[in-house]
Protein backbone atom coordinates (compact mmCIF):
# COMPACT_ATOMS: atom_id res chain seq x y z
CA UNK A 1 0.00 0.00 0.00
CA UNK A 2 1.23 3.30 -0.60
CA UNK A 3 0.29 6.39 1.18
CA UNK A 4 -2.71 9.37 0.06
CA UNK A 5 0.45 11.74 -0.86
CA UNK A 6 2.49 9.08 -3.45
CA UNK A 7 -1.20 7.88 -4.80
CA UNK A 8 -1.82 11.40 -6.01
CA UNK A 9 1.53 12.33 -7.12
CA UNK A 10 1.34 9.13 -9.29
CA UNK A 11 -1.96 10.23 -10.73
CA UNK A 12 -1.13 13.98 -11.47
CA UNK A 13 2.08 12.72 -12.77
CA UNK A 14 -0.29 10.89 -15.44
CA UNK A 15 -2.84 13.62 -15.96
CA UNK A 16 -1.88 16.16 -19.28
CA UNK A 17 -4.33 18.64 -20.13
CA UNK A 18 -5.66 17.71 -24.00
CA UNK A 19 -5.12 19.44 -26.84
CA UNK A 20 -6.80 22.87 -27.35
CA UNK A 21 -9.87 22.99 -29.34
CA UNK A 22 -11.63 26.14 -30.74
CA UNK A 23 -14.82 26.39 -29.76
CA UNK A 24 -18.05 29.55 -29.79
CA UNK A 25 -17.48 31.97 -27.36
CA UNK A 26 -21.04 31.52 -26.48
CA UNK A 27 -20.16 27.61 -25.80
CA UNK A 28 -16.97 28.63 -23.44
CA UNK A 29 -18.90 28.97 -20.12
CA UNK A 30 -16.77 27.13 -17.76
CA UNK A 31 -14.10 26.08 -19.90
CA UNK A 32 -10.56 26.45 -19.24
CA UNK A 33 -8.61 29.23 -21.45
CA UNK A 34 -6.05 27.65 -23.76
CA UNK A 35 -4.86 31.20 -25.09
CA UNK A 36 -3.62 34.14 -23.52
CA UNK A 37 -5.93 37.09 -25.07
CA UNK A 38 -5.21 40.61 -25.36
CA UNK A 39 -7.96 43.28 -26.38
CA UNK A 40 -8.06 43.45 -30.48
CA UNK A 41 -10.12 47.04 -29.66
CA UNK A 42 -9.92 49.49 -27.37
CA UNK A 43 -13.36 49.69 -25.31
CA UNK A 44 -15.14 52.00 -25.71
CA UNK A 45 -14.46 51.84 -29.37
CA UNK A 46 -15.23 55.62 -29.35
CA UNK A 47 -15.86 58.73 -26.93
CA UNK A 48 -19.85 58.47 -26.48
CA UNK A 49 -22.30 59.91 -24.01
CA UNK A 50 -23.16 58.34 -20.83
CA UNK A 51 -26.74 59.87 -20.15
CA UNK A 52 -29.98 61.56 -22.42
CA UNK A 53 -29.27 64.95 -22.79
CA UNK A 54 -27.30 67.73 -24.74
CA UNK A 55 -23.75 68.23 -26.33
CA UNK A 56 -22.21 71.16 -25.82
CA UNK A 57 -18.80 73.26 -25.67
CA UNK A 58 -17.51 74.23 -22.22
CA UNK A 59 -15.85 77.29 -23.78
CA UNK A 60 -19.79 78.25 -24.52
CA UNK A 61 -20.92 78.25 -21.35
CA UNK A 62 -17.90 79.79 -20.01
CA UNK A 63 -18.50 82.87 -22.75
CA UNK A 64 -22.13 82.58 -21.92
CA UNK A 65 -23.09 82.38 -25.57
CA UNK A 66 -26.57 81.03 -26.68
CA UNK A 67 -26.96 77.50 -27.26
CA UNK A 68 -29.05 76.70 -30.19
CA UNK A 69 -29.92 72.95 -30.81
CA UNK A 70 -29.01 72.15 -34.16
CA UNK A 71 -28.59 67.84 -34.47
CA UNK A 72 -30.17 64.80 -32.55
CA UNK A 73 -27.63 62.17 -32.81
CA UNK A 74 -28.93 58.70 -31.59
CA UNK A 75 -27.34 55.19 -30.78
CA UNK A 76 -25.55 53.54 -33.21
CA UNK A 77 -25.03 56.54 -35.94
CA UNK A 78 -21.80 56.20 -37.59
CA UNK A 79 -21.40 60.06 -38.60
CA UNK A 80 -21.74 62.94 -36.53
CA UNK A 81 -21.67 66.29 -36.95
CA UNK A 82 -19.14 69.01 -35.70
CA UNK A 83 -19.95 71.30 -33.21
CA UNK A 84 -19.94 75.08 -34.58
CA UNK A 85 -19.82 78.06 -31.62
CA UNK A 86 -22.58 78.29 -29.97
CA UNK A 87 -23.93 75.03 -31.14
CA UNK A 88 -25.74 72.06 -29.52
CA UNK A 89 -26.75 68.67 -30.41
CA UNK A 90 -29.43 66.56 -28.72
CA UNK A 91 -28.07 63.02 -27.49
CA UNK A 92 -29.14 59.77 -26.37
CA UNK A 93 -26.44 57.74 -24.08
CA UNK A 94 -24.16 55.31 -26.10
CA UNK A 95 -23.99 57.61 -29.08
CA UNK A 96 -20.84 59.03 -30.49
CA UNK A 97 -20.00 62.69 -29.45
CA UNK A 98 -20.22 65.17 -32.15
CA UNK A 99 -16.82 66.45 -32.84
CA UNK A 100 -16.18 69.69 -30.79
CA UNK A 101 -18.06 68.74 -28.12
CA UNK A 102 -16.67 68.15 -24.70
CA UNK A 103 -19.24 67.75 -22.45
CA UNK A 104 -22.54 66.41 -22.08
CA UNK A 105 -25.51 68.09 -19.93
CA UNK A 106 -28.06 65.69 -18.48
CA UNK A 107 -31.43 66.51 -19.63
CA UNK A 108 -32.99 66.80 -16.26
CA UNK A 109 -30.72 69.61 -15.27
CA UNK A 110 -31.76 71.68 -18.72
CA UNK A 111 -34.90 73.22 -20.73
CA UNK A 112 -34.93 73.38 -24.56
CA UNK A 113 -37.16 76.81 -25.27
CA UNK A 114 -37.50 78.07 -28.86
CA UNK A 115 -34.95 75.85 -29.99
CA UNK A 116 -32.33 77.69 -27.29
CA UNK A 117 -30.56 74.97 -24.87
CA UNK A 118 -31.34 76.74 -21.24
CA UNK A 119 -28.69 75.27 -18.90
CA UNK A 120 -30.63 74.85 -15.02
CA UNK A 121 -27.68 73.37 -13.03
CA UNK A 122 -23.73 74.34 -13.18
CA UNK A 123 -22.12 71.37 -15.23
CA UNK A 124 -18.50 70.91 -15.34
CA UNK A 125 -16.16 70.16 -18.37
CA UNK A 126 -16.30 66.65 -19.50
CA UNK A 127 -19.03 65.24 -17.74
CA UNK A 128 -20.81 62.03 -19.09
CA UNK A 129 -18.84 61.27 -21.43
CA UNK A 130 -17.06 57.63 -21.58
CA UNK A 131 -13.86 58.26 -23.76
CA UNK A 132 -11.92 56.21 -26.16
CA UNK A 133 -10.50 53.37 -24.36
CA UNK A 134 -11.23 54.08 -20.60
CA UNK A 135 -12.51 50.37 -20.12
CA UNK A 136 -9.92 48.76 -22.20
CA UNK A 137 -6.86 49.91 -24.44
CA UNK A 138 -6.22 47.79 -27.89
CA UNK A 139 -3.48 45.33 -26.90
CA UNK A 140 -4.30 45.28 -23.53
CA UNK A 141 -3.87 42.07 -21.41
CA UNK A 142 -7.88 40.28 -21.22
CA UNK A 143 -7.48 36.77 -20.40
CA UNK A 144 -4.49 34.34 -19.36
CA UNK A 145 -4.27 31.23 -20.31
CA UNK A 146 -5.14 28.91 -17.66
CA UNK A 147 -8.15 31.07 -15.90
CA UNK A 148 -11.64 29.59 -16.51
CA UNK A 149 -14.19 31.41 -18.46
CA UNK A 150 -17.10 32.29 -16.43
CA UNK A 151 -20.22 33.96 -17.99
CA UNK A 152 -18.51 36.77 -16.75
CA UNK A 153 -15.76 36.54 -18.60
CA UNK A 154 -17.74 35.30 -21.58
CA UNK A 155 -19.69 39.12 -21.86
CA UNK A 156 -16.49 41.09 -21.51
CA UNK A 157 -14.76 39.08 -24.14
CA UNK A 158 -17.95 39.82 -26.48
CA UNK A 159 -17.34 43.15 -25.73
CA UNK A 160 -14.29 42.76 -27.08
CA UNK A 161 -15.70 41.25 -30.77
CA UNK A 162 -14.31 38.23 -29.79
CA UNK A 163 -16.35 35.44 -31.17
CA UNK A 164 -14.64 32.35 -30.51
CA UNK A 165 -11.86 31.16 -27.92
CA UNK A 166 -9.70 28.07 -27.62
CA UNK A 167 -9.88 26.13 -24.71
CA UNK A 168 -8.92 22.91 -22.92
CA UNK A 169 -11.38 20.21 -23.51
CA UNK A 170 -13.38 18.03 -21.67
CA UNK A 171 -12.19 14.67 -20.65
CA UNK A 172 -14.36 12.14 -22.00
CA UNK A 173 -15.77 9.42 -19.56
CA UNK A 174 -17.14 6.38 -18.87
CA UNK A 175 -18.88 4.15 -16.03
CA UNK A 176 -18.81 0.50 -15.01
CA UNK A 177 -20.98 -0.54 -12.06
CA UNK A 178 -19.85 -4.44 -11.22
CA UNK A 179 -21.86 -6.49 -8.55
CA UNK A 180 -24.87 -9.56 -8.71
CA UNK A 181 -26.28 -7.75 -5.55
CA UNK A 182 -27.10 -4.75 -8.02
CA UNK A 183 -30.57 -3.22 -8.90
CA UNK A 184 -32.00 -0.27 -10.21
CA UNK A 185 -34.15 1.99 -8.74
CA UNK A 186 -37.72 1.77 -9.33
CA UNK A 187 -37.75 -2.13 -8.70
CA UNK A 188 -38.75 -3.97 -5.60
CA UNK A 189 -35.72 -5.24 -3.71
CA UNK A 190 -35.59 -9.15 -2.92
CA UNK A 191 -33.47 -10.19 -0.15
CA UNK A 192 -29.61 -9.88 -0.50
CA UNK A 193 -30.32 -7.23 -2.99
CA UNK A 194 -29.19 -3.11 -2.99
CA UNK A 195 -30.15 -0.63 -5.48
CA UNK A 196 -27.43 0.60 -7.73
CA UNK A 197 -26.60 4.02 -6.38
CA UNK A 198 -22.93 4.51 -7.42
CA UNK A 199 -23.16 5.70 -11.35
CA UNK A 200 -25.78 7.60 -10.10
CA UNK A 201 -23.75 9.22 -7.59
CA UNK A 202 -20.78 9.66 -10.30
CA UNK A 203 -22.78 10.85 -13.00
CA UNK A 204 -24.08 13.70 -10.54
CA UNK A 205 -20.61 14.52 -9.72
CA UNK A 206 -19.42 14.86 -13.05
CA UNK A 207 -22.12 16.01 -14.25
CA UNK A 208 -21.95 19.45 -11.69
CA UNK A 209 -18.19 19.42 -13.28
CA UNK A 210 -19.56 19.43 -16.58
CA UNK A 211 -17.89 16.49 -17.56
CA UNK A 212 -19.39 14.28 -20.59
CA UNK A 213 -20.33 10.81 -19.31
CA UNK A 214 -20.12 8.64 -22.46
CA UNK A 215 -21.60 5.60 -21.44
CA UNK A 216 -22.58 4.16 -17.71
CA UNK A 217 -22.57 0.03 -17.89
CA UNK A 218 -23.84 -2.35 -14.92
CA UNK A 219 -22.02 -5.16 -15.56
CA UNK A 220 -22.70 -8.93 -13.83
CA UNK A 221 -19.96 -10.30 -11.72
CA UNK A 222 -18.35 -12.54 -14.71
CA UNK A 223 -14.65 -11.98 -15.76
CA UNK A 224 -15.38 -12.69 -19.31
CA UNK A 225 -18.24 -9.88 -19.75
CA UNK A 226 -16.62 -7.39 -18.25
CA UNK A 227 -13.06 -8.46 -20.40
CA UNK A 228 -14.64 -7.97 -23.39
CA UNK A 229 -16.44 -4.50 -22.53
CA UNK A 230 -13.39 -2.95 -21.44
CA UNK A 231 -11.58 -4.21 -24.10
CA UNK A 232 -14.39 -2.50 -26.67
CA UNK A 233 -14.86 0.99 -24.89
CA UNK A 234 -11.96 1.75 -23.24
CA UNK A 235 -10.82 4.05 -26.10
CA UNK A 236 -13.90 5.70 -26.01
CA UNK A 237 -13.45 8.01 -22.98
CA UNK A 238 -10.12 9.89 -20.89
CA UNK A 239 -11.29 8.45 -17.85
CA UNK A 240 -13.04 5.00 -17.61
CA UNK A 241 -14.33 4.96 -13.66
CA UNK A 242 -15.28 1.32 -12.12
CA UNK A 243 -17.10 0.84 -8.79
CA UNK A 244 -17.02 -2.16 -7.11
CA UNK A 245 -14.98 -5.46 -7.74
CA UNK A 246 -11.97 -4.32 -6.54
CA UNK A 247 -11.43 -5.88 -3.68
CA UNK A 248 -9.56 -9.41 -2.86
CA UNK A 249 -13.30 -11.43 -3.00
CA UNK A 250 -13.97 -14.51 -5.53
CA UNK A 251 -16.42 -11.99 -7.45
CA UNK A 252 -13.87 -9.36 -7.70
CA UNK A 253 -12.40 -9.55 -11.12
CA UNK A 254 -11.49 -5.78 -11.88
CA UNK A 255 -8.31 -6.13 -11.31
CA UNK A 256 -7.67 -9.23 -12.83
CA UNK A 257 -9.50 -8.07 -15.66
CA UNK A 258 -7.45 -4.49 -16.07
CA UNK A 259 -4.14 -6.96 -15.93
CA UNK A 260 -5.71 -9.06 -18.63
CA UNK A 261 -6.16 -5.99 -21.17
CA UNK A 262 -2.58 -5.10 -20.48
CA UNK A 263 -2.93 -2.07 -18.84
CA UNK A 264 -0.24 -0.51 -16.83
CA UNK A 265 -0.97 -0.75 -12.88
CA UNK A 266 0.67 2.40 -10.97
CA UNK A 267 -1.02 1.33 -7.35
CA UNK A 268 -3.28 -0.83 -5.63
CA UNK A 269 -4.76 0.15 -2.35
CA UNK A 270 -3.90 3.72 -0.47
CA UNK A 271 -3.46 3.66 3.33
CA UNK A 272 -7.04 5.42 3.60
CA UNK A 273 -10.11 5.38 4.95
CA UNK A 274 -12.74 4.89 3.49
CA UNK A 275 -11.30 3.70 -0.21
CA UNK A 276 -8.23 1.52 0.68
CA UNK A 277 -8.98 -0.99 -2.22
CA UNK A 278 -8.56 1.89 -5.01
CA UNK A 279 -6.18 0.76 -8.57
CA UNK A 280 -4.67 3.37 -11.05
CA UNK A 281 -4.09 2.45 -14.11
CA UNK A 282 -3.61 3.56 -17.67
CA UNK A 283 -3.55 1.64 -21.06
CA UNK A 284 -3.19 3.85 -24.13
CA UNK A 285 -4.26 7.19 -22.98
CA UNK A 286 -7.59 5.85 -20.98
CA UNK A 287 -6.82 6.62 -17.40
CA UNK A 288 -8.32 3.59 -14.84
CA UNK A 289 -9.58 4.63 -11.59
CA UNK A 290 -10.93 1.34 -9.92
CA UNK A 291 -13.10 2.82 -6.88
CA UNK A 292 -14.50 0.28 -4.31
CA UNK A 293 -17.88 -0.16 -3.94
CA UNK A 294 -18.74 1.12 -0.79
CA UNK A 295 -20.87 4.51 -1.80
CA UNK A 296 -19.21 7.03 0.96
CA UNK A 297 -16.18 5.62 -0.50
CA UNK A 298 -16.85 6.30 -3.88
CA UNK A 299 -17.63 9.50 -3.10
CA UNK A 300 -14.82 10.39 -1.40
CA UNK A 301 -12.47 8.87 -3.17
CA UNK A 302 -13.56 11.00 -6.48
CA UNK A 303 -13.28 14.03 -4.53
CA UNK A 304 -9.83 13.33 -3.80
CA UNK A 305 -8.37 11.48 -6.74
CA UNK A 306 -10.82 11.86 -9.49
CA UNK A 307 -11.33 15.50 -9.60
CA UNK A 308 -8.42 16.79 -8.90
CA UNK A 309 -7.25 14.45 -12.18
CA UNK A 310 -10.06 16.23 -13.97
CA UNK A 311 -8.64 19.42 -12.98
CA UNK A 312 -5.37 18.57 -14.04
CA UNK A 313 -6.68 17.02 -17.51
CA UNK A 314 -8.76 20.06 -17.72
CA UNK A 315 -6.27 22.73 -17.72
CA UNK A 316 -7.92 24.12 -13.82
CA UNK A 317 -5.10 25.89 -11.78
CA UNK A 318 -5.39 24.27 -8.10
CA UNK A 319 -6.58 26.00 -5.60
CA UNK A 320 -4.68 26.41 -2.36
CA UNK A 321 -5.36 24.40 0.64
CA UNK A 322 -7.83 24.82 3.19
CA UNK A 323 -8.03 24.28 6.69
CA UNK A 324 -10.17 24.85 9.77
CA UNK A 325 -10.00 24.76 13.55
CA UNK A 326 -11.74 20.88 14.91
CA UNK A 327 -14.40 21.90 17.50
CA UNK A 328 -14.21 18.31 18.94
CA UNK A 329 -11.93 15.89 19.88
CA UNK A 330 -11.93 12.73 17.33
CA UNK A 331 -9.47 9.68 18.19
CA UNK A 332 -8.63 6.90 15.45
CA UNK A 333 -5.82 4.60 14.82
CA UNK A 334 -2.66 5.06 13.38
CA UNK A 335 -1.92 3.77 10.02
CA UNK A 336 -4.63 5.19 7.74
CA UNK A 337 -5.31 8.96 6.83
CA UNK A 338 -8.74 9.05 7.51
CA UNK A 339 -11.20 11.45 5.18
CA UNK A 340 -14.05 12.20 7.23
CA UNK A 341 -17.59 13.75 6.44
CA UNK A 342 -17.72 17.35 8.36
CA UNK A 343 -20.00 20.40 8.26
CA UNK A 344 -17.14 23.23 8.12
CA UNK A 345 -18.34 27.10 8.63
CA UNK A 346 -16.50 30.04 9.46
CA UNK A 347 -13.13 28.17 9.85
CA UNK A 348 -14.47 25.46 12.37
CA UNK A 349 -14.83 21.96 11.80
CA UNK A 350 -17.41 19.80 13.13
CA UNK A 351 -17.24 16.09 12.29
CA UNK A 352 -20.14 14.19 12.18
CA UNK A 353 -21.39 10.88 13.08
CA UNK A 354 -22.18 8.38 10.68
CA UNK A 355 -18.70 7.67 9.16
CA UNK A 356 -18.39 3.95 7.92
CA UNK A 357 -18.08 3.50 4.48
CA UNK A 358 -21.68 2.21 3.62
CA UNK A 359 -23.34 4.95 5.22
CA UNK A 360 -24.48 8.09 3.05
CA UNK A 361 -26.92 10.35 5.06
CA UNK A 362 -23.62 12.14 7.07
CA UNK A 363 -23.83 13.59 3.54
CA UNK A 364 -26.71 15.73 4.06
CA UNK A 365 -25.39 17.58 5.90
CA UNK A 366 -21.57 17.60 5.55
CA UNK A 367 -20.00 20.33 2.91
CA UNK A 368 -16.25 18.57 3.34
CA UNK A 369 -13.93 16.33 4.72
CA UNK A 370 -11.83 16.86 7.54
CA UNK A 371 -7.70 14.53 6.60
CA UNK A 372 -6.83 13.22 9.60
CA UNK A 373 -3.22 12.03 8.67
CA UNK A 374 -2.44 8.57 9.11
CA UNK A 375 0.50 9.10 11.62
CA UNK A 376 -1.60 10.51 14.05
CA UNK A 377 -4.07 9.45 16.62
CA UNK A 378 -5.30 11.85 18.85
CA UNK A 379 -6.86 15.18 17.19
CA UNK A 380 -7.40 17.88 20.30
CA UNK A 381 -10.43 20.32 20.05
CA UNK A 382 -8.97 23.63 18.46
CA UNK A 383 -6.97 21.82 16.10
CA UNK A 384 -6.16 22.92 12.98
CA UNK A 385 -6.48 20.35 10.30
CA UNK A 386 -6.82 20.08 6.38
CA UNK A 387 -9.92 20.20 5.14
CA UNK A 388 -11.58 19.68 1.37
CA UNK A 389 -14.68 20.68 0.39
CA UNK A 390 -17.30 19.30 -1.51
CA UNK A 391 -19.73 22.13 -1.35
CA UNK A 392 -20.16 25.88 -0.62
CA UNK A 393 -22.46 28.04 -0.01
CA UNK A 394 -24.24 26.08 2.38
CA UNK A 395 -26.71 27.47 5.08
CA UNK A 396 -27.26 24.12 7.34
CA UNK A 397 -28.26 24.21 10.94
CA UNK A 398 -27.42 20.68 12.87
Amino acid sequence: MISVKEALHHILQQCHTLSPIRIPLEAAGNFIAAETIYSPVAVPFFDNSAMDGYAIRYEDIKNNLPLKLHYQIEAGKTRVPELQKGEAARIFTGAPIPLGADTVVQQENCSVEKGILKLIQPVSPGDHIRKRGTQTQKGDLVISRGRLLTPEYIGFLATLGIDSVAVFPKPKVGIISTGKELVPAGTILQNGQIYESNSIALKALLHQLEIPVIFSQWIDDKESELYQFVLENHKKVDLLLFTGGISVGDYDFVKPVLEKTGAIEFFYKVRQKPGKPLFFGKKGTTLFFALPGNPSAVVSCFHVYVKPAIQRITGCQFQTEDYALLVTSYQKKSGLTHFVKALVQNGKATILDRQLSYQMDAYARANAFVVLDEKQEDFKMGEKVKVIFFRSNMTITL
